[in-house]
């Protein structure tokens, strides 16, 4: 797969109608970094399902050794890559680590891809220091249009809660929340995106073979933001724009911060 096939899914700086989505994911990565502040020795981090890599790159800095793994090629980007910073092409169930390596895992946008995540959980607390941290994100299905086909299941904070128990003993669970410039320019997309699924109220797209269903996905992600920003035009966000807090229904996206693997 061509790391730069504009899919809808897999996110690529530089383009302004995707700012807002880059910097939703940014406030998962200021986390991350400040989790590292607060850590020395800073040590090994590992960034599982990195996607396009610039998350992992604002890893860099820290003093830590950084992995991003994905299962295709970062895209190239003029920069040099940090010498701190290694990527992996891997398969998230085949990870070339050997245990207990890893301080921080960060899985960011990962396990609503993934029709059973057990296997990759278990491979989470098996790659995690006894005393490192694991942080994951994930769309809050309450928040949720349901409309990607690349999201096989999206979950509410208590099933998250419960699946990540079985697999660590401590489990804190927060809420990405909205800015109100950032909540109002993600209602008229919403409001976009449900006026498209109702063209297809026996829910056809359901049944299309996934490279098509995915292909229509790509070119309705476009046409979405397309139209909202003439409408309604896009807001100038950063990472703080999506402030980290308790876990409501109205996050956009949920955030754990998983200690003890089992």
């Amino acid at each position: 797969m061509n790391a730069r096939r504009f899919t809808g899914e897999r996110l690529h700086a530089g383009d302004e109608l995707f700012s807002v989505d880059i910097a939703r994911h940014q406030a998962a990565y200021q986390r991350a970094r400040e989790h590292l502040h607060r850590s020395r020795p800073a040590g090994r981090i590992l960034d599982l399902g990195c996607g396009s890599g610039h998350g992992t790159r604002e890893l860099a800095g820290s003093g830590a050794l950084i992995v991003g793994v994905d299962r295709v090629a970062p895209d190239p980007i003029a920069e040099s890559v940090p010498r701190a910073c290694q990527f992996v092409c891997a398969d998230l169930y085949q990870l070339p680590f050997r245990g207990a390596v890893f301080d921080l895992v960060a899985s960011f946008q990962v396990i609503e891809h993934l029709e059973n995540p057990s296997e990759y959980l278990a491979a989470i607390a098996r790659l995690l220091e006894p005393d490192g941290l694991a942080m994951l994100t994930t769309p809050n299905l309450l928040m949720s249009d349901r409309a990607n086909p690349y999201h096989v299941h999206e979950y509410e904070a208590a099933e998250l809660e419960a699946r990540l128990l079985e697999h660590f003993a401590e489990v804190e669970l927060f809420g990405v929340g909205m800015r109100p410039p950032v909540r109002e320019y993600m209602a008229a997309r919403s409001r976009r995106i449900r006026r498209i699924l109702r063209l297809d109220p026996l829910r056809i797209r359901d049944h299309l073979p996934r490279a098509l269903s995915q292909t229509l996905f790509a070119r309705f992600a476009l046409l979405v933001r397309r139209g909202t920003r003439r409408a309604e035009g896009v807001p100038e966000v950063t990472w703080r724009d999506f402030p980290i807090g308790p876990a409501e229904a109205d996050s956009i996206d949920l955030m754990a911060l998983c200690r003890r693997p089992r």
